[in-house]
């Protein structure tokens, strides 16, 4: 039996138990309203599992041995421990707290997906190592889910024990008075976030306020109304690129207007969240005291300059009863100047290298730092999640949080360059991580991913993982690659040239240029492989892989893109014949393909950035 995340100590024991049609979830005396839900949740899954209907029942003894729920205070019992004990005398779930209870119940879910109806006799104690476990999700460029996509996320997050859920929001929310900014996308509105907010609560998920209140804001500062408060001159005028939507665009920190922009931000979106944190980024303020700012930053630096502003920022969402959070890429320049922010300040600590830092970990651990490790789900950029990248990050990642005492580790999924990937290949870096975060022992690669593989997805065979790893690898040409040239021809980025680009990224691209037949032989038979395990997965794990399907079809026409590129632009010979017309006739025929994917869990939004991408490719290729 595979359970993710592994729980503590779990002893199997002789004998097996059969949940029969006559028997009842009852729910002890001690059991707060909340156990309700989960009771419901419960009996949905054995419903779905079996077609078996229990009846759900308060009362303090019971002749039916069943299923009991019950909370108790103990030692051994956080707030979020649990208790399963499978007997001749039925299952007994023992939570020290509604969220210990949830996650017994989730637990157990996991055991009926696996068995059935016939369980084994057992002990389980479990509790998490980490108390913030976490997914960061990016809504805000290019890729505005549907409230139904969120509240599904919640539901995957919280079988797996994830207890915090960030929502990243630059430009994509309804504020008042920034009609200008929104008016071409579809924000979420006030009721969106109120109604997501009470279903997490539910499922014992935080829902985390998270507004970029410093860098990232491209949107914003491209704005007739806002675009005063740059530090460096943004062109309004200019057209949308993917690439320079990641640099620049820092609000001008010595401008008194840049303050009470950023406030009256906070001040709205703050009150519809019920979680006592408020996340706000400030990360990666690339043009900081290089503009409008320089004055200051010749007479403070730049480093004090940013750590007053954050300051100023941590401070006001104090006032307002939240503890807030903060991404800490530039603190950790010099990790002292933490003392100068509020006391109970989380620093987000992110490094998405499959080798990250340790020094950063140790600095703010000597800093008396509450902090998170950050680990990322390596998909930004990429058609299908790098799960071999995403699987060393977050294994080395989660280490450095047990090892430091960490607040919690908190794994993010970014929207750069268009939000191409699709959510469901984020999936298994989001369970590496939760399982990694709960327990300290952390599974090798090949045993999670093939309990990802059973667990997730109900592939019996417990290959998927593997066959998917071996998918995200054939890659020779990368979406952000793609979008990066594309715009250097276009004359997007007047500052970069194509010898530019093929000087950084031959040494990369130039080992498989004449490897892309093979290459892509490798993604077909990946895909044959994936059909042939579909008759091993439940219904909902075969529905799931068309995303890899699709996304796999289009890394195979951007590699024969890349053939393509090496004979126009390198003047070399590719042994991998291509028809650019054809090339691009296939690439539009993807895209209409892909906007019915994109359609499943996403609103409209920047969708038509990404067809602008894929048309222009086609065009010129069609040029002689």
């Amino acid at each position: 039996m595979r359970l993710i995340p592994q729980p503590q100590q779990l002893e199997l024991l002789e004998g097996r138990y059969r949940i029969r049609y006559q028997d009842r979830i009852t729910l002890d005396a001690s059991c707060s309203p909340a156990a309700y839900g989960f009771a419901k949740l419960l009996a949905g899954e054995l419903e779905e599992q079996t077609g078996i209907t229990l009846l759900i029942d308060r009362r303090i003894h019971t002749p039916h041995p069943g299923i009991r729920l019950q909370q108790v205070q103990e030692p051994c019992l956080d707030r979020e421990g649990y208790k399963i004990e499978i007997s001749a005398a039925g299952i007994q779930i023992t939570g020290g707290g509604d969220a210990g209870l949830l996650y017994g119940v989730q637990t157990l879910r996991q055991m009926i997906r696996q068995e059935g109806l016939v369980l084994p006799y057992l002990r389980l104690e479990d509790r998490p190592a980490l108390s913030a476990r976490g997914l960061f999700y990016d809504v805000t460029r290019s890729r505005i889910p549907t409230l139904a996509f969120l509240k599904e996320l919640a539901d995957r997050c919280s079988f797996y024990k994830i207890n915090q859920l960030h929502l990243y929001i630059e430009h994509t929310f309804l504020f008042d008075g920034f009609s200008e900014v929104w008016r071409d996308d579809t924000p979420l509105t006030p009721e969106d976030i109120l109604e997501l907010d009470a279903y997490c609560k539910a499922l014992q998920i935080d829902l985390v306020p998270s507004v970029a209140t410093l860098g990232h804001l491209y949107k914003v500062l491209r704005t007739q109304s806002f675009h005063q408060l740059s530090e460096v001159e943004e062109p309004k005028d200019a057209p949308f690129s993917f690439y320079l939507r990641m640099c620049h665009h820092t609000l001008n920190v010595t401008d008194e207007d840049s303050l009470a922009l950023v406030y009256r931000m906070i001040d709205q979106f703050l009150p519809l969240f019920s979680s006592q944190r408020f996340n706000i980024n400030g990360d990666e303020p690339f043009d900081l005291g290089k503009g409008r700012g320089k004055a200051m930053a010749d007479q403070v630096g730049s480093h004090q300059m940013y750590v007053d502003w954050i300051g100023k920022i941590c401070r006001h969402v104090k006032e307002l009863g939240k503890q807030p959070m903060f991404w800490g890429d530039i603190i950790l320049a010099h990790p002292e100047t933490l003392q100068e922010l509020p006391q109970d300040v989380i620093c987000m600590n992110w490094d998405y290298a499959p080798e990250p830092r340790e020094d950063h970990a140790q600095k703010l651990w000597a800093q008396g730092a509450n902090q998170y490790l950050c680990p990322g789900v390596q998909g930004w950029k990429q058609t299908i999640n790098r799960l071999d990248m995403a699987y060393a990050n977050i294994q080395k990642m989660a280490s450095l949080a047990h090892q430091y005492q960490a607040a919690g580790l908190l794994v993010t999924e970014w929207g750069d360059f268009g939000h191409l990937q699709d959510p469901e290949s984020s999936m298994p870096g989001i369970l590496y991580s939760a399982a990694m975060g709960w327990n300290r022992q952390v599974p090798s690669e090949e045993r999670l991913n093939a309990d990802i593989s059973v667990v997730e997805y109900g592939d019996r065979s417990g290959q998927l993982l593997s066959v998917l790893r071996t998918l995200s690898q054939q890659v020779v040409l990368s979406w952000g690659e793609v979008v990066e040239f594309s715009e250097i021809l276009n004359g997007r980025l007047p500052h970069k040239t194509p010898e530019e680009f093929w000087e950084r990224f031959r040494p990369r691209i130039q080992p498989n240029l004449h490897r892309i037949q093979e290459i892509n032989e490798t993604i077909d038979a990946c895909q044959e492989t994936i059909c042939g395990l579909m008759p091993a997965m439940d219904r909902l794990g075969r529905k799931r892989m068309l995303p890899y399907l699709l996304m796999s079809d289009g890394q195979k026409l951007l590699n024969r893109l890349a053939a393509v590129w090496e004979t126009r632009y390198l003047g070399h010979a590719n042994p991998l014949q291509q028809s650019p017309a054809a090339l691009a006739a296939d690439l539009e025929t993807w895209y209409a393909d892909y906007k019915k994917l994109w359609a499943r869990s996403s609103q409209e939004s920047e969708l038509y950035r990404i067809g602008e991408t894929i048309f222009w490719l086609a065009d010129h290729l069609r040029q002689a």
